[in-house]
């Protein structure tokens, strides 16, 4: 059972903040007082989303930055920006993240390139970025979640390069966990969702 103070003053960046569980999970932290670094691709949506959580929580503080995980250089600035804005930065949720159009539908031998490169570019090579970023720049005792997906501890047929990129998170969060998981209480997790409310594009 999470205090409603859990998070009071914590300082937390967050990616595929514009909507589904990026939204909500901004929206939980903020309700329960954590100082918030939202960042997405998409910036109407994150406008909206912004003043959705200041219409829900008017004490709230945050900051919003447009950003394609895909942009290492762009990532390394947001994070830098982050810790220089709220004097530290305490926690992450890498949660951008795309699916796509044909998934369920094209086999892996008509799989295309361009569509492969993309999604791995946004849900496994996006998470690398951010995790680079955020490694140097977290607080002793931090926590990073990265989103992954049942798909990514199981497999699916039709539904390759989706699955292969969760995959990928899954083992990119545990070597991470292996090489800085016992800094002063430091944690990386993955969090696998059977669902992913979120519109995705390609």
């Amino acid at each position: 059972m999470f205090s409603p103070t859990q998070f009071a003053g914590k300082v937390i960046a967050l990616t595929g903040a514009a909507s589904g569980i990026g939204l909500a999970t901004s929206h939980l932290l903020a309700g329960r007082g954590a100082r918030l670094a939202l960042a997405d691709v998409h910036e109407k949506g994150l406008l909206e989303a912004r003043n959705a959580i200041l219409e829900a929580h008017p004490n709230s503080e945050l900051s919003i930055t447009v950003l394609d995980v895909r942009d290492c250089d762009a990532v390394e600035r947001w994070t830098t920006n982050t810790a220089s804005h709220f004097s530290r930065l305490d926690g992450a949720a890498n949660l951008a993240g795309v699916i796509p159009k044909s998934i369920g539908i094209k086999p892996l031998s008509e799989q295309d390139l361009e569509e492969w490169d993309f999604v791995q570019g946004v849900n496994l090579t996006g998470v690398m970025h951010c995790l680079r970023a955020q490694l140097k720049t977290i607080s002793d005792g931090g926590s990073i979640v990265n989103a992954s997906s049942i798909a990514g501890l199981t497999g699916r047929a039709n539904n390759a390069a989706y699955t292969a990129s969760k995959h990928a998170v899954v083992g990119l969060t545990r070597s991470a966990a292996k090489e800085v998981g016992a800094r002063q209480g430091s944690h990386r997790h993955a969090h696998a969702e059977e669902r992913e409310l979120r519109p995705c594009r390609t």
